[in-house]
This record gives C-alpha cells, sequence and structure tokens, in this order.
C-alpha cells in the first residue's frame, strides 16, 4: 500500500525549485508558478512534518522575490498619496516565476489572501525554529513591505483565493490579512499599528455577514464559499464557537459538502464541473479537529487518501459529484484533466494528518 504521507513529502520536494519556490503543480499547463498563497501553505506543510529546510527555503524565496519589486510598491504608495487613481500594472500579483520574475500574461493577479497568507507562515516559521534569528532580521524587511502593501489596499476590490470576481471584498481575503497581520504583531509589535487589523475585523464583522447570520461569500452576496473556514482557521478573525462562525459552517455543510465525501468551492462553480476539492475537505476537517469532532475529522481523511491515484498523487478536485458536468468538456477540451498533483492538495493531506496525529496522542 502506498504511503502517502512520505509520497506526499516527496511530491512537494520534488516540486521545490531550486530558487526555493514551490510550483503548484508540476504537470498543468497553467500552474507552473509558485503562488503566495499555495507556497505558504506547502512550507508550513512541509515545517510541520519536519522538512524545515524546504520551508525555510520557501520563506527566503518569497522574501527576496517580494523586495525585489520594493520599488513598485513605492510607486503604488506614492500615487495613493498624491490621490492618483491605481491601474492594474500598479499592484503586486498573487503569484510569481519560480525565479521571482512577475508574469506577462493576462491571467488576473491582483489578489490581496496571499500577503496576508504569507505573513502568517512566517510567523509559524520563526516561532517554530525554521527561520532562526538571523533569518528573521534578513526577512524582516519583506515582511514590513508587506504590511505598508496590504495597509494601503485592504479596502480596494480584488479577486479572490480562487482568482475570480475582481470587483468584490471578499471576507476570506480580509481574514488572511487581518491573520497574518496580528500573527506579525505578535512577533514584532513596532511592525503592525493596532488600529489596522482592528479595523479589518470591524469592517468583516459589521459588512459581511449575511442576514442570516454568516459570513457572505463576498460583500453583497449571501452565498457561502468554503474558503470562509479561513474565518476561524487558521486565521481567528473569530473562533470556532464564535455564532458566526458556527452558522457559517452549518451553511457550509449544508451546501457544500457532499456526505461522506469531499468539499465544494461554492455552488455556483463550474470550473471543471465544479468538483468536490481536497483541500478544502482537509480544512473542513481541520475545523472539525479544532472543534473536537475527531470522528468526522479522520472519515475526512480517509476520504482524501481514497482519492489519490495508484502512485499517490492527489488531485486538485474529483469529478465523483460534479456540480454541472456540461462544463467538464469544456474545461478539459482547453486545459487537460484537472491538476493532478497538487502540492496544495498533498500539503492540506499533512497538514490535516498532523493536527489528527497531535490529538491522537
Amino acid at each position: 500500500m502506498t504511503n502517502l504521507h512520505q509520497v506526499s513529502i516527496e511530491i512537494i520536494r520534488q516540486g521545490q525549485a531550486d530558487s526555493g519556490g514551490y510550483v503548484a503543480s508540476p504537470t498543468f499547463s497553467q500552474y507552473g508558478f509558485s503562488w503566495l498563497r499555495d507556497g505558504t501553505w506547502t512550507a508550513y506543510a512541509m515545517q510541520l512534518v519536519g522538512e524545515h529546510a524546504s520551508a525555510a527555503a520557501f520563506y527566503r524565496w518569497a522574501g527576496a522575490t517580494l523586495m525585489r519589486y520594493e520599488a513598485e510598491v513605492e510607486a503604488l504608495l506614492k500615487k495613493l498619496a498624491a490621490g492618483e487613481a491605481l491601474v492594474e500594472t500598479d499592484f503586486l500579483p498573487t503569484r510569481f516565476h519560480l525565479d521571482g520574475r512577475m508574469g506577462l500574461d493576462d491571467w488576473p493577479n491582483f489578489q490581496l489572501d496571499g500577503y496576508g497568507t504569507w505573513l502568517w507562515g512566517l510567523v509559524k516559521a520563526v516561532e517554530g525554529g525554521v527561520i532562526d534569528a538571523a533569518g528573521w532580521q534578513a526577512l524582516r524587511p519583506a515582511a514590513a513591505l508587506t504590511v505598508r502593501y496590504v495597509g494601503a489596499l485592504w479596502q480596494f476590490p480584488n479577486y479572490d483565493c480562487w482568482e475570480e470576481h475582481r470587483d468584490h471584498i471578499h471576507p476570506a481575503t480580509l481574514s488572511a490579512l487581518y491573520g497574518g497581520l496580528m500573527a506579525l504583531r505578535s512577533l514584532d509589535p513596532s511592525l503592525v499599528d493596532a488600529v489596522l487589523p482592528a479595523a479589518i475585523r470591524a469592517f468583516v464583522m459589521q459588512q459581511c455577514v449575511a442576514e442570516q447570520g454568516h459570513f457572505m461569500k463576498f460583500l453583497g452576496n449571501s452565498e457561502v464559499d468554503a474558503s470562509l473556514l479561513w474565518t476561524a482557521v487558521p486565521y481567528g478573525l473569530v473562533t470556532v464557537t464564535d455564532p458566526v462562525f458556527q452558522a457559517t459552517l452549518a451553511k457550509i455543510e449544508r451546501d457544500l459538502h457532499v456526505p461522506a465525501g469531499g468539499v465544494y468551492r461554492y455552488a455556483a462553480d463550474t470550473y471543471f464541473g465544479g468538483g468536490e476539492w481536497l483541500l478544502l475537505a482537509a480544512w473542513l476537517g481541520w475545523a472539525y479537529v479544532e472543534l473536537g469532532r475527531h470522528a468526522e475529522a479522520e472519515q475526512i481523511y480517509h476520504w482524501i487518501e481514497n482519492q489519490a491515484l495508484p502512485n499517490g498523487e492527489m488531485p486538485e478536485q474529483v469529478a465523483t459529484h460534479v456540480l454541472d458536468a456540461s462544463y467538464l468538456p469544456y474545461w478539459e477540451a482547453r486545459w487537460g484533466t484537472s491538476a493532478c498533483p497538487l502540492l496544495w492538495s498533498h500539503a492540506m493531506y499533512l497538514i490535516l494528518g498532523s493536527r489528527l496525529q497531535e490529538v491522537r496522542s
């Protein structure tokens, strides 16, 4: 029987470039980049399984990549201070080539969640001994630059974590920013004024809760998105027992969780037919662990294992119960079959496994 834990580690190792960046998928034509978000979760998984050198290499890559574009950030901030309108090319991207270059294509790129995620992961790496004191001092300027960047832009509409809905504000994105800023403030209070994360949290709680008492997919849309799990796990905008999170979780379970199966991104999803995402199933399992619902978390963990190919590779999503099968031929003709292996799927499998191992022992 394939050792999926070890296979996942090996796939991640093989997907890390010499630069330190993790490719999102080594075989899928559109995912040959390193995302700050996906990469941070991959690095965090490697941290949890003891692969500290791999995790540290990613954070060094991310820090160097962001500092490479310090002048672009300064130019953006100068335009804002002068009251000038920003254009799409003013924003930093959420993904980079493995050598740190910006992409030059027209793929939607202005997303802020990855910047909050990288701050959160960087702090976890410092706290976990992955980054030593000298390493932190070397990365501190990149963290400071990130704070200035997101501090200026957090109220700007931007793409969600699925690269959709450019003209909206997303609670999951704001949660990532809140979690990253609060983590960094706990490590180095001089870098983050307490007013900033407090303002982000207040905005979400005042503007992004639907009449039914749950968080919105985005401002003005009362549906849910599975990424709203981030509001509590891990970013701590609210606790897992908070009534708003409980209502959000209940709606995700009703609308997006296949019984004894995976989790959809959102109810209207048509990407590759709208299948069940392994990484989102792992996230739901993680929330269950935090809530003490260990048997349900174990069930999800084993469901994820059962979606792996015989060689242990894990896909982005599976088409067992797609939301709209009519879109499958379109996407497969355009880009081939769904990404496999997806490093983020393997990372979340390792993270959920680590959390379950903690509660088993």
